[in-house]
């Protein structure tokens, strides 16, 4: 819906001002059960979060993610390793199918890419991240609770991406009912839901097709199944109708350098918190949804932030979600766009700084702070 475009001004206590409001911490919220979940870039970013503050984050819920580490170059072939942008060839040909016919074409020649990364090279970018204490220790993953999807018609991330992914998180500890895989759906490049129940200035897409605003009909209430998953105590079997007022704009230039272009990060967050969640009694639990490239609210109005079904069940089990914003970011020297994030996605492959996937990376450090302001940390 376009509705968010013409209200941004419209915050939390209905006040209409300049600039969006700061953000607050909210008294329901507990020091437990943080918890993140994404699409494409997103789902990558929320794995990295996942692995990098481990000590803090307790799930993941990933649509179309791939491991730690996957845009780190693999030792063959050699010429990818010393390229210039060898994370950037590696995420767009290898981890994903964005670019890899183009790069076939350009360098393919001097050696042939990989079909798809491989755990253990994202196990040993995970071990040496870690011995530099760039990441929480590992360790802390094997108690947690990981749901994942992957669209048997995803040509964007490949099903085989996914797969690492799951071997990631087995070799990590997260077995038995604790990882929940779901990959025979006949999805394409998208978010699931059961029904797009907005308005949306972009048609309704089904379940196969990969176009904006990357919500798809697929008759599955992702939001919904990965929720219940990762916090299964007390879940709510139904959804609520949630608030529009409930839905906050917030200023998150407090949170990164915003003089500094390649952050990536939008001026403006949102979180949606329920009424609920105003009393300090309220043992509510904080969740994290990354939207995709492409996905922004700048890309798509509020199809994430509100169509793709977060807020209902937030709503009905006193689920605190807060919807970090990126914005697309080119260089002016770059004009092929390999040096920076042109569709808005989040950093899994290091145009941000060398420590884009640590617990000090712009990006990272910048949501690792909006969770400790939302939960007065």
């Amino acid at each position: 819906m376009r509705w968010l475009l013409g209200t941004l001004m419209c915050l939390w206590a209905g006040a209409v001002v300049a600039q969006p409001a700061r953000l607050q911490a909210v008294p329901g919220l507990g020091q437990d059960s943080v918890t993140v979940s994404g699409l494409s870039s997103g789902a990558f970013f929320a794995h990295q979060l996942h692995v990098a503050f481990s000590r803090v984050i307790e799930g993941a819920g990933l649509v179309a993610g791939g491991p730690y580490g996957c845009a780190e170059p693999p030792d063959e072939p050699w010429w990818l390793a010393i390229h210039p942008y060898g994370r950037t060839l590696t995420a767009l040909s290898v981890c994903t199918r964005v670019a890899r016919d183009t790069v076939e074409d350009w360098v393919g020649w001097w050696g042939e890419l990989p079909e798809a990364p491989t755990v253990e090279r994202a196990i040993t970018v995970t071990d040496v991240t870690r011995a530099g204490a760039g990441i929480d220790d590992p360790a802390n993953l094997a108690d947690d609770r990981v749901w994942l999807f992957h669209g048997t018609r995803d040509t964007v991330v490949p099903p085989a991406t996914g797969a690492v992914l799951a071997e990631y998180y087995r070799r990590a500890g997260v077995t038995g009912d604790r990882l929940a895989v779901v990959s025979t759906v006949s999805a394409g490049h998208g978010f699931p839901v059961d029904d797009f129940r907005g308005e949306s200035r972009f048609r309704k897409l089904t379940c196969a097709e990969q176009a904006p605003p990357f919500v798809v009909d697929c008759d599955r209430d992702a939001a919904g199944e990965l929720l219940r998953h990762l916090l299964p105590d007390g879940f709510a079997g139904m959804p609520a109708e949630p608030r529009r007022e409930r839905l906050i704009g917030f200023d998150q230039r407090e949170f990164f350098d915003a003089a500094a272009g390649s952050a990536s990060l939008a001026d403006i967050g949102y979180a949606y918190v329920p009424a609920a969640c105003d009393s300090a009694d309220a043992g509510c639990r904080l969740h994290v949804a990354l939207h995709g490239c492409s996905q922004n609210v700048e890309a798509v109005d509020d199809d994430f932030v509100w169509d793709a079904g977060y807020n209902r069940w937030a709503e009905a089990n006193r689920i605190v979600v807060l919807y970090p914003q990126t914005t697309a970011w080119t260089p002016a020297w770059d004009a092929l766009g390999w040096g920076g994030n042109p569709q808005g996605c989040w950093d899994w492959w290091g145009y941000s700084g060398e420590a884009y996937a640590e617990r000090g990376g712009v990006q990272m450090q910048a949501v690792r702070t909006m969770i400790a302001r939302l939960r007065a940390e």
